[in-house]
């Protein structure tokens, strides 16, 4: 193998594996932490903020996505003469950018503010229980949005495999 292809290989294995990473990243903060936030607003809201006071997932996930967009870009020019993987990271990309990047700053960060900043000293309970509400099922969609980027970038990653494979 030569060493532009060991070199496009290597991009793509990382893609795939940030992209799988920040998939169950989304599954474990559903799973573990958006039970305990949005048990009882506003009290859960106080709570969470008094728990998150050394890191809490603002200070992972936009500078982890980040350098998987980086790494998705350097991956996608690195095979970019390989259509069906050029495609299929394309598209993995477009939907991250979309689903979790775009979507992630015009709708579920706004909304953070409101329900962690903001709260109950400027809101009602019942408009705070309205944005969480609408903050879960836009997660949901984010939580699908990153299940396909993170499916499309390993079957990127699997055609790029089978072409090795078969090439030599």
């Amino acid at each position: 193998m030569k060493n532009a292809e060991c070199v496009s290989f290597v991009a793509v294995l990382t893609y795939t594996w940030l992209q799988i990473m920040l998939f169950g990243g989304l599954v474990a903060e559903t799973l573990l932490v958006y039970p305990n936030v949005f048990a009882d607003i506003p009290r859960s809201f106080e709570a969470t903020m008094e728990f998150m006071q050394v890191t809490d997932p603002g200070l992972l996930f936009p500078p982890f996505g980040a350098a998987t967009i980086l790494v998705g870009l350097i991956a996608l020019v690195l095979v970019w003469r390989t259509r069906a993987v050029r495609y299929l990271l394309a598209s993995s990309l477009a939907a991250f950018g979309l689903g979790n990047a775009l979507f992630s700053v015009l709708f579920a960060w706004p909304r953070n503010v409101i329900m962690f900043e903001e709260g109950a000293q400027v809101h009602s309970v019942s408009y705070l229980e309205q944005i969480a509400q609408e903050f879960v099922l836009g997660h949901w969609v984010r939580l699908v949005a990153s299940l396909i980027t993170a499916i499309l970038a390993g079957a990127g990653f699997l055609t790029l495999s089978r072409r090795r494979l078969t090439a030599g």
